[in-house]
Formats: C-alpha cells, structure tokens, sequence
C-alpha cells in the first residue's frame, strides 16, 4: 500500500489540491485551543495539509503516514515555513507511537482503506494513543458514496475500488452500527454526513462522508 501512495504522491501536479486543509478541519481547529490540548496526531497525514494548519494554529504536532514521498514533501514544507513538527513514517497501526500521548487525534479519510477489522483495529489503536478526554476526529464513506459498488468485492461493504484516485485501494463502507460498534470506550459527540459531487477522472460522482468527533472515556 506504501508503494501505491508514493507513486502518487510522486506526482507534483496532485500537490496543489492535497495542500489546501479542508473547511471541516479547520472549523473544528477553530474550536480548540493549544493551551488546553497541546498534543496532536494527524495519522495518516498524507502531504500534510491538516498538520501545517494545526502547527500553525499552535498545536504541537506529529505527523505520521505510509508514504516516506509524502512525509518528506511535509518536512521540506514545515521548514519552509519555519514550523517545528515531529514526523515519522509509519503505518496506522504502527506500535512506536506512545500510548496515551496525545489530547487530539485527526485521522481525514484515512482509516477505512482495508477491510472491516483493520478499521475496527486502527480505531482501537487511536484509542490507546489518546489521553483520557482526549479527542477524535475522523471521516471515512457511508454506503451512499458513489465509489460504493464499484471494482472488486473483497468481503461485505468492502471493495477494491476502480474509480478511485489510486485505482487498487481497498475501501470499507461503513454504516452507524459500525460506527457504534468501533466507538466503545469513546463517548460521540458529533457524526455528520457531508454529501454532495466532485470530479473522479472526468466524471461528476457523487461523495457521502461521516465526520465523526468523539471524546475518550
């Protein structure tokens, strides 16, 4: 999977759109202060847009993804900025990360690429690396998701998707009892849809997002 993300990654002319931080990111940035959560995770960061809005919202961040093409754009990024970030190449479900280190951790449309256990396991995973009251905040698809259906089917609400940025990636579709399921030990606060079209390699496809903030017990 590491080799399927740097090919991508490899690609200058995908940088531009991956470097702007979403609006969602940045409004739930908005309602957290470094003072009170000083400790980040952006897991799965990819380029790091989301890790450069935190770090310069004040949070000390780190920085984690599979893709050593992408975590060395971040670096080179970070100190053209003169921001200090922590980063590491690693995968989601990497054991070197502390436990119990961090007061947020960001994970945006990361944790469903696999099947059904591996998100259940990375959720758990995320749990441990989150102090107690520590916060949560990740997306993946519903089964409304245009990509729903399409390419292979590996196991139950999960394929190997064709239209796809990178063809070959395994998504797993989640619904709310899966989200309920892969949540104890949190306490939810918020699971939102975000819907509407995009551009998939030249066709409009429609997109259904959770986003879904949840608090450690």
């Amino acid at each position: 999977m590491s080799d399927l993300w740097d090919n991508y990654w490899r690609d200058e002319s995908q940088h531009a759109r991956w470097e702007r931080p979403t609006p969602e990111v940045l409004a739930f940035i908005a309602t957290q202060s470094p003072q009170a959560r000083p400790e980040v995770l952006d897991l799965g960061c990819g380029l790091g847009r989301h890790a450069i809005a935190l770090a310069q919202a004040g949070f000390r961040v780190t920085a984690v993804d599979a893709s050593a093409v992408a975590i060395a754009h971040l670096q080179a990024w970070a100190e053209r900025l003169g921001l200090l970030l922590h980063t590491r190449v690693c995968d989601v479900l990497d054991e070197a990360l502390p436990d119990g280190a961090f007061d947020m951790v960001l994970s945006y449309n990361v944790l469903y690429h696999g099947r059904r256990e591996r998100f259940a396991r990375a959720i758990a995973r995320v749990r441990a690396l989150l102090k107690s009251g520590g916060l949560f905040f990740f997306t993946c698809p519903t089964r409304q998701d245009g990509k729903y259906g399409y390419g292979e089917q590996v196991a139950p609400h999960t394929y190997l998707c064709t239209k796809s940025i990178t063809p070959g990636d395994m998504h797993y579709f989640a619904d709310e009892a899966d989200l309920d399921e892969f949540l104890a030990g949190f306490r939810l606060l918020a699971r939102n849809r975000d819907e509407g079209w995009w551009n998939n390699a030249g066709e409009q496809q429609f997109y259904s997002n959770w986003q879904v903030l949840a608090e450690k017990r």
